[in-house]
């Protein structure tokens, strides 16, 4: 075996963002570390991590891939090496709970409220703030705000019940370790817009027709019927659509909801004839971007910072002046 062979062996065992931490970490470094899932992640961390640590400190996030990877690079520090609250884990709490309500971590991982950072994302007041400060939608009066706002309740609570037998047979793919390739999901083929209301597309009108489409998409073989009504209905007994969604499927729904109340403003607003221009396209590829930022910090989220990284900061810096 050639040194380069050894070299991608040893990468093969280590994960990759650990080993790009190794290479950035520096134990003088005003420096706060983490690990979190996905590209679009750190656009949702980043701001509210920022927003709480000193302006001389920084917050340096590392992209994992995946929920697993992340936990696989937790589970390969030695911690005797390093402080649990300078190094940070953050992964989506998916549908594990629901399947392992039992489920815990360490101390330095936190676990989303929903589904993934996009159930935290995908609220009515981010929605306002799309329409006013994306679709320059800002002539309306509180009572058409109030209304609108409303109406996407509505439609997202139509939308979550809807995609609910989707839900549960990923659920039941999850539980019995069944390959399914849910990117590949058109998720447009099943739901659309109609009069402003969320509905199901023509002929995938019924649960089994959605969950058939589903399998068409992914490559698994859908459940019994039986197996199906017995996981929705737990679904729902649990934390249930509100929650559990999962968190691309939201994003998508923001992404189209918006856009579609921008063009139908009219029926909303009085001041408009015509939508006003908006300031950028929104779109499924950028609306994490855009919106996290206009996000509100989960109390949850607020508190693990605190614990974590503002402890460390308050240690170091009491340390330092001891000296």
């Amino acid at each position: 075996m050639t040194m380069l062979e050894v070299h991608a062996s040893a990468l093969a065992q280590v994960d990759e963002a650990y080993h790009e931490f190794l290479l950035r970490y520096d134990a003088t470094k005003k420096c706060v570390y983490g690990f979190v899932e996905g590209k679009d992640d750190p656009s949702f961390y980043r701001g509210f991590i920022e927003r709480f640590i000193p302006e001389d400190w920084s917050v340096d996030l590392l992209v994992s891939g995946n929920r697993k990877k992340v936990l696989d690079a937790e589970a390969a520090f030695d911690w005797t090496r390093f402080s649990r609250q300078q190094i940070a884990f953050f992964i989506d709490r998916d549908l594990v709970h629901f399947l392992q309500p039992d489920c815990t971590y360490a101390t330095n991982v936190y676990v989303t409220d929903g589904y993934s950072v996009e159930n935290s994302i995908v609220t009515r007041d981010v929605f306002a703030r799309l329409l006013q400060e994306v679709h320059n939608v800002i002539d309306w009066t509180e009572p058409e705000k109030t209304a609108l706002l409303a109406h996407f309740d509505a439609r997202l609570s139509e939308f979550q019940e809807l995609l609910s037998p989707i839900m549960a047979q990923i659920a039941i793919w999850r539980r019995d370790n069944v390959k399914a390739n849910l990117g590949n999901f058109d998720l447009g083929s099943v739901v659309r817009i109609v009069d402003g209301r969320i509905a199901s597309c023509e002929g995938r009108e019924g649960s089994q027709e959605k969950v058939d489409r589903l399998c068409q998409c992914t490559g698994a073989e859908a459940a019994s019927v039986d197996a199906q009504n017995e996981m929705e209905a737990a679904f729902k007994v649990s934390e249930g659509p509100t929650k559990l969604t999962r968190g691309k499927y939201l994003v998508w729904f923001l992404a189209l909801i918006t856009n579609e109340y921008h063009t139908k403003i009219s029926q909303f607003v009085q001041a408009y004839k015509t939508p006003p221009k908006s300031k950028l396209t929104l779109g499924v590829n950028n609306l994490m971007v855009v919106a996290a930022p206009r996000a509100r910090i989960p109390i949850s989220l607020r508190e693990f910072i605190e614990r974590t990284y503002i402890a460390y900061i308050e240690a170091r810096n009491i340390a330092a002046a001891a000296i």
